[in-house]
């Protein structure tokens, strides 16, 4: 059975885009979503291993992470998540206003789950969003979050 409560984490500092993904995921009916967003690549990585003000924060169910971010760009974050024990199974989307085939090239090789750019029209970046949402929390089962630290547990005993 489907959780009917998801958790997003958003890593974007860009405001009018993070607007933006927020408007796009009050569009999505019958699911519950919990928006968390940061806004630079120190902070995520704080968030993932759970450090200074992120000791009680939550597994996110999903990642909408951007490439340009202060402090640390989004593909040293991306591949940090997907060498975490926790987090290489979320799935991570890259939200960036970047075209670039070597961005592309490179998102995918360190195993983002897609890649998605963002439009300078507001309804095509909120359809993308909507269709990308709508097919990782609607259409698609989720492993469930709250089990990887039972589950990792079990194995070293």
């Amino acid at each position: 059975m489907k959780r009917q409560i998801f958790t997003i984490l958003s890593i974007e500092d860009n405001i009018p885009d993070f607007e933006i993904i927020k408007y796009a995921l009050s569009c999505i009916d019958n699911i519950e979503i919990e928006l968390i967003n940061i806004k630079n690549g120190e902070d995520a990585i704080n968030f993932i291993y759970k450090k200074e003000g992120y000791k009680s924060a939550p597994t996110p169910d999903l990642i909408m992470l951007d490439i340009n971010l202060p402090s640390i760009n989004g593909q040293d974050i991306l591949e940090k998540f997907k060498n975490h024990d926790i987090y290489k199974v979320i799935p991570i989307i890259i939200f960036s206003s970047s075209e670039s085939e070597q961005d592309i090239d490179i998102s995918y090789r360190l195993h983002a789950n897609s890649y998605v750019t963002k439009s300078l029209d507001f309804k095509t970046t909120v359809n993308r969003i909507l269709s990308l949402i709508e097919f990782w929390l609607k259409n698609s089962t989720l492993p469930k979050t709250d089990n990887f630290c039972a589950i990792k547990k079990k194995r070293r005993k």
